[in-house]
């Protein structure tokens, strides 16, 4: 276990004082710091593919502090360290991310330490325990996520940590924090499903949907209602978009269609000519799932080569929020799903808005500010239930983490036994330079209404998984 530095000696004194005034009322505790919280119980769906979870949440179960417990305020504070990728391709991205998790923070007592994406945030407290923000980046690669989130760790002492932002971000740094059990990684947007699905470790936690629950919905459009039979895909060649396209491929090829030929692209490509090429002339559409700038470049390469003649169908980040004003009326009539939609009509996603506008002029609610906001409340919250005490390594803070359940900017959440939000996704055409709903998908779980062992049995999507002739 890494060394806690004043931290470390602080929450001993406190627990030794509080533990000699309250012993005659205490059990023992005998759970363990690798074992997980127990939350709200995975939601139940049919085999049908386009059914999703209809389970409730429950309350968690695990350990609770105890009534008695010391309500002094703490002098030593809680720091949180939130990473993004605030350079390379996704560096504007990154930037949102800031602003969701800031956002969070100010609903807290805090105040901007300054106008830079770096720059954190002063005065938040939680329960009268001060909430010091540390602030790392990224470039979308395994290996400097995880360094850059190593110093947090262990120079910084960060308690908690919001992010990743990339796919295979984030299984890296699952892979670090779980030998570290007395800090939590609360996801920001990295969407690969094996984050949670497989080999869960008890200190991650994820409030927003993966890659596959974010395209939900997409592959049994494109065959029941635009008619298409025959379709080809291109995508960049790592987990998030192998997720993206896995799903549609499984509802897609459910229900009767063919995958032509699979295209991956290396990230951060800029000249995709020679991808385009590969697309067959006599396939109904093209499902393309890229994101930011690469999205942006793929489309305008695609209609230079094409002509536009063959439709296409979106990933949920190639027709973010924050990639449409780009891509102008080429953007018009794109079908795609995923977790943010202009018109949900909610006054959670109305008041999240107007607050970002206010604070970071011009900005508008995309899949980053949101999810990574959704993941600071989310701690904040829990951190507030158990008064901001994490001395017994975190346990309490995560039982009430898993049993989170509130509504927010888009929408109501949960987690399931593996700490993966259960989530409404919405099918959605752009129109008028906005996502419009033309479908609500309510409560989707981690295995897109399948079920469970026979999903999970089918292995991870990759670039051959799942076949479809």
């Amino acid at each position: 276990m890494r060394p806690r530095n004043s931290k470390l000696l602080w929450r001993l004194l406190a627990f030794l004082a509080m533990f000699t005034l309250i012993v005659s009322a205490c059990g023992n505790d005998d759970s363990s710091d690798d074992e997980a919280p127990t939350a709200a119980p995975e939601a139940t769906a049919a085999a049908e593919p386009t059914a999703a979870a209809t389970a409730a949440p429950t309350a968690a179960s695990t350990d609770t502090p105890s009534d008695e417990a010391d309500t002094t305020p703490r002098t030593q504070g809680i720091t949180i360290g939130a990473i993004s990728t605030l350079d390379g391709p996704f560096a504007a991205l990154g930037d949102f991310s800031m602003h969701g998790v800031k956002l969070a923070l100010l609903e807290y007592g805090g105040q901007l330490a300054g106008t830079d994406t770096r720059d954190g945030v002063s005065g938040a407290s939680v329960a009268g325990v001060p909430i010091e923000l540390v602030i790392e980046g990224s470039d979308a690669t395994p290996d400097v996520a995880v360094e850059a989130t190593r110093k947090m760790v262990e120079q910084d002492n960060a308690d908690i940590i919001i992010g990743p932002l990339s796919g295979d971000e984030g299984l890296a740094l699952k892979d670090y924090i779980r030998d570290i059990p007395d800090v939590t990684l609360v996801n920001g947007t990295s969407a690969s499903q094996d984050l949670t699905l497989r080999d869960p470790a008890a200190n991650v936690f994820r409030f927003g949907g993966d890659g596959a629950m974010w395209t939900f919905g997409v592959g049994t459009y494109a065959y029941e209602e635009l008619g298409h039979r025959r379709i080809a895909t291109i995508a960049e060649d790592y987990s998030y978009p192998y997720d993206q396209v896995g799903a549609v491929l499984t509802e897609f090829c459910a229900a009767g269609g063919t995958v032509t030929d699979r295209i991956w692209v290396p990230l951060g490509t800029q000249d995709y000519s020679s991808f385009v090429a590969q697309i067959p002339d006599d396939v109904d559409a093209v499902f393309f799932a890229m994101g930011g700038t690469d999205a942006i470049n793929f489309v305008k390469q695609y209609d230079e080569f094409t002509g536009q003649a063959i439709p296409l169908i979106a990933g949920p980040t190639a027709v973010d929020q924050s990639v449409l004003a780009e891509l102008g009326d080429r953007a018009e009539g794109l079908v795609s799903s995923g977790p943010v939609v202009d018109d949900s009509g909610l006054s959670e996603f109305d008041a999240f808005a107007a607050r970002l506008d206010e604070v970071f002029p011009g900005q508008t609610p995309n899949i980053f500010n949101i999810y990574y906001y959704i993941a600071t409340k989310s701690a904040l919250q829990a951190l507030e239930e158990v008064g901001a005490d994490i001395s017994d390594g975190s346990r309490a803070f995560r039982a009430a983490l898993a049993g989170q359940s509130w509504t927010t900017p888009i929408g109501p959440v949960f987690l399931d036994d593996k700490r993966q939000a259960v989530v409404d996704m919405y099918l959605r055409q752009v129109q008028d330079g906005s996502q419009v709903t033309i479908r609500t998908l309510p409560q989707v779980n981690a295995t897109l209404g399948f079920d469970r062992d026979d999903y999970i049995a089918k292995g991870s999507f990759s670039r051959e998984n799942p076949p479809c002739g």
